[in-house]
């Protein structure tokens, strides 16, 4: 059976810089940095004291108070975004629709955050005093079942865990359901949310700003020397072509590529050549049928980290030679920081809006130019530009590599 050519009719998002599309449109174009002292997580005793934390989100505002005791804050922020996809779309999910409505969620810390509370009331407590309520989200799947519990999605859930690429490779996984099943839609989503062992974790392995320099995430910047933590959730309405156009869907955009590529080189390290990167996404261009000189904006994985930024512009100046220098090559993350698993469609999601609204979101906090990542990085201003095509990139350690590449629907019927 072949691919079902697929369209994205619905956003939600839950970031740090705005819990809604618009808000997160317009604070990326006017490069607002989400980057702020982290007040609400016990990190004393960590080095690391800044992130890019989502707030100004009321749950119960977005979901109304009923049955959110006890539900951590991933769940949370991904039950609202799925709210928000649902309403963006127009579809209503009923008892006869609900067996062809299914949910792929990326995500990789979310469950983190019930481990540690339901291991604290054990070791303190004793395992008779511990909250029983706790336990069922310790596992790694348990926000994408909450979103199907709430909204009564009974046609599939799956999560996908593969660090940064997550939101991608469950992207992935999603067309090849719709390749195989009849299904009406497919929620798509990602969460990461911050906790104290994320933070002292990632401030234990010395990876994040801070260690070695500067406290900035400053992606393609000389100063760079890591990442700042970030959180957030994403999801997307996904649907066939022709389901979206029968049903005079407001169609934001067209996936036309997907390209992903384990290189297995390390655990804890990227292939020093990004020889997975450049697979990933030459597999995405041979999908799409384009050539990298028809991609009018790049939406990059960087983070600030000395090596992942570098290796990047490396593999895009393969890719695209000569081109590059006339591709705006730009990184929300510089805004919202590292958000893991949710970072792949957060940097979709920037696409989009950048398609509908003709601005390419900037990398702020840029000062010093380096040699080795001598691109049009869009510094510090949003810059005016018609995009109808966008190729999104998304890799680290670990050996997992992706990209994807979307159109602007309008452009492409």
């Amino acid at each position: 059976m072949n691919a079902p050519e697929l369209v994205i009719t619905g956003i939600g998002v839950v970031a740090p810089n705005g819990v809604d599309k618009n808000t997160f449109w317009q604070s990326l174009e006017a490069g607002k940095n989400a980057v702020r002292e982290i007040t609400s997580l016990e990190i004393d005793q960590c080095d690391l004291k800044i992130g890019a934390q989502v707030t100004d989100f009321d749950a119960k505002a977005v979901l109304g108070a009923k049955g959110l005791r006890n539900l951590d804050n991933s769940t949370l922020f991904l039950l609202a975004a799925t709210k928000q996809a649902l309403d963006d779309t127009g579809f209503i999910v009923t008892d006869e629709n609900t067996d062809k409505i299914g949910i792929c969620t990326g995500t990789t810390f979310s469950h983190f955050w019930s481990i540690i509370e339901f291991d604290r009331e054990v070791f303190q407590s004793g395992l008779k005093f511990a909250n029983p309520a706790l336990f069922p989200s310790t596992v790694i799947n348990a926000a994408s079942s909450q979103v199907s519990i709430r909204f009564n999605i009974q046609g599939f859930n799956a999560t996908i865990s593969t660090g940064y690429t997550s939101n991608i490779e469950a992207l992935k996984y999603a067309s090849s359901i719709f390749a195989n099943q009849d299904m009406d839609i497919i929620l798509l989503g990602a969460v990461d949310a911050l906790s104290p062992s994320v933070m002292f974790g990632f401030n234990k392995l010395g990876y994040v700003a801070g260690t070695h320099g500067p406290t900035v995430s400053c992606p393609f910047d000389k100063r760079r020397n890591g990442p700042i933590l970030g959180e957030a959730a994403i999801m997307f309405a996904l649907e066939k072509q022709t389901d979206a156009v029968r049903r005079r869907s407001t169609i934001l955009a067209k996936v036309r590529g997907i390209g992903t590529f384990f290189d297995g080189f390390h655990f804890g390290k990227i292939h020093p050549k990004g020889e997975g990167l450049e697979q990933a996404i030459r597999n995405a261009f041979d999908q799409s049928g384009f050539m990298p000189k028809e991609i009018d904006y790049i939406s990059s994985c960087a983070n600030s980290a000395q090596d992942l930024d570098k290796i990047e512009v490396m593999v895009l100046k393969r890719i695209f030679g000569a081109q590059l220098k006339k591709t705006p090559v730009s990184s929300i993350k510089s805004m919202i920081g590292e958000t893991f698993s949710s970072a792949g469609g957060l940097q979709i999601a920037s696409c989009i809006g950048a398609m509908h609204r003709g601005k390419i979101p900037p990398t702020i906090n840029y000062k010093e130019k380096d040699p080795d990542c001598d691109i049009d990085c869009v510094p510090n201003i949003a810059q005016n530009k018609e995009v109808k095509r966008a190729l999104v990139t998304s890799f680290g350690p670990g050996g997992y590599n992706s990209a994807c590449i979307i159109e602007k629907y309008e452009d492409c019927q």
